[in-house]
């Protein structure tokens, strides 16, 4: 069962990776939010956890609204598409992360079309005769260090590109 910290981290991760150079923060922290926001089903949302916020649907409108939000003005369209483009992909990447996870019956991704819960063949994630800690230590080996380590090589190595690039023209 990740964490929003760790879907966080992953959203991040993608968003630094699938930017032009070089990735802006503001996207990579909108991305970090659009990762961790289908958990909001668990804080008391009338709707069952891991249903329509974990869909695919609910990815292509909170891409469209995260863009519509925090990407005003200047902008230009291709851009601004881009973006949503890393939005959704940061959305779905929760669901993609649940799915790896033995908790909870599985995630609806067709949701509202089908409440059909599917769960991926490969489960290293959560055992449920586990300890607390122990699924921590093992959420932070799978998702959360190489999500980490991933943002900061984009960050690292698009960035350097980006500075020599500038040098050079």
């Amino acid at each position: 069962m990740p964490t929003p910290v760790s879907h966080a981290a992953v959203g991040f991760a993608i968003a630094a990776w699938t930017q032009q150079r070089p990735p802006t923060r503001q996207v990579c922290l909108v991305a970090a939010a659009c990762a961790a926001l289908p958990d909001i089903d668990y804080f008391g949302w009338p709707v069952a956890h891991r249903a329509i916020t974990h869909s695919l649907a609910f990815a292509v409108v909170g891409a469209v609204a995260a863009t519509f939000i925090f990407l005003r003005g200047s902008q230009r369209v291709q851009e601004r598409a881009r973006s949503a483009l890393v939005f959704g992909l940061a959305l779905l990447s929760h669901g993609c992360l649940d799915a790896l996870s033995t908790y909870s019956f599985g995630i609806e991704f067709f949701a509202p079309f089908s409440r059909q819960r599917f769960r991926f063949p490969w489960t290293p994630l959560g055992d449920p005769n586990g300890t607390l800690a122990g699924q921590l230590v093992q959420e932070a080996i799978v998702v959360l260090l190489p999500a980490v380590v991933l943002a900061w090589l984009a960050l690292k190595i698009r960035g350097r590109a980006t500075s020599a690039q500038a040098t050079s023209g």
